[in-house]
């Protein structure tokens, strides 16, 4: 059985992952691509990895490591919702764990990438490569945001919106994928990644607020009573 200090000790480690999570994420999802791949550009992305092949292997381990740092969240989010939304809190591990393999296997396209840097041709195919592979996981990083939303709607340690904004962020990431490989283009894609931010406004809830305790002594009040 999963106590109420189990609870506030999932929320406390929630609060320190986040942020590490988050900052990760960006670095090897964001920053280091954009400082050295160039996909018009074969040749100048190749130059480019191989005079900053320790930024490129970072980029790599960061990677893993974001996904590595998705398996502690799922754990945490586990112990502070089992109790009440068992079913959901299933759903929720099962998308996680089906999305967090075919990020890191894509991930190895990358390594691949080191070893083709005199064929910078390859090199542009192994990266589109990976890129597909995240898209294909970014499925499943929207999908496992849904169980979590209808949890938040119900549980009364959250603001029942911000459960709305996580389930409009899984749409978001969902649909954005299969648009990508159906060569969708424009304003919706723009909105869809609008919606994605859902999910940034739930971790600076519980950053920043955490989660209200007293609703629940409240709750138990109210039952014993």
């Amino acid at each position: 059985m999963h106590t109420l200090q189990e609870q506030k000790n999932a929320v406390k480690w929630l609060r320190i992952l986040y942020p590490l999570w988050a900052v990760l994420g960006m670095f090897s999802l964001l920053y280091v691509p954009s400082q050295l791949i160039v996909l018009a550009d074969p040749e100048l992305t190749a130059s480019n990895i191989t005079s900053n092949e320790m930024l490129f292997r970072l980029g790599i381990a960061g990677s893993l490591i974001t996904q590595l740092f998705c398996v502690a969240a799922v754990w945490f989010l586990y112990k502070l919702f089992y109790e009440s939304y068992k079913d959901a809190t299933i759903l929720m591990a099962i998308f996680a764990f089906l999305g967090i393999p075919i990020a890191m296997l894509s991930t190895a396209n990358q390594l691949l990438v080191l070893d083709m840097l005199n064929n910078p041709e390859q090199v542009i195919l192994l990266l589109k490569q990976d890129t597909r592979g995240t898209i294909i996981a970014t499925i499943f990083w929207g999908l496992w945001l849904l169980p979590q939303g209808y949890m938040i709607i119900r549980s009364p340690l959250f603001p029942r919106v911000i459960g709305w904004f996580m389930i409009l962020a899984g749409v978001g990431y969902t649909i954005s994928a299969f648009a990508y490989f159906l060569g969708i283009k424009g304003i919706l894609i723009d909105l869809l990644d609008y919606l994605t931010f859902g999910e940034v406004i739930w971790m600076l809830w519980v950053l920043i607020m955490g989660a209200k305790w007293k609703a629940i002594r409240n709750e138990s009040s109210n039952k014993d009573a």
